[in-house]
């Protein structure tokens, strides 16, 4: 196993194992880095399920849902092309 520890020794045992805080410190870095992805593709869902019973209830009601999407990605659109990037 020399080629595994490279100088053919095995590791020293002196090391703790992880505790609590470090535990807590990894779960929170692995959740803040997928909360976004998580919580778009939640929307998502919930839009599309929502959308279901408001086209279930009447189709002008869907067709309104859709509508207030459009016009929200609209609004988004002329707020960004209103405040561009700050570049320097």
């Amino acid at each position: 196993m020399g080629f595994y520890y490279s100088s053919g020794q095995p590791p020293d045992k002196d090391e703790k194992p992880g505790g609590f805080k470090e535990t807590l410190l990894i779960i929170w870095a692995v959740f803040s880095v997928l909360a976004v992805p998580f919580g778009l593709m939640f929307a998502g869902i919930a839009y599309l399920v929502i959308l279901f019973f408001m086209f279930s209830a009447s189709v002008f009601l869907g067709l309104a849902w859709i509508g207030l999407l459009v016009a929200v990605i609209a609004a988004r659109g002329v707020w960004e092309a209103k405040h561009p990037p700050d570049i320097h």
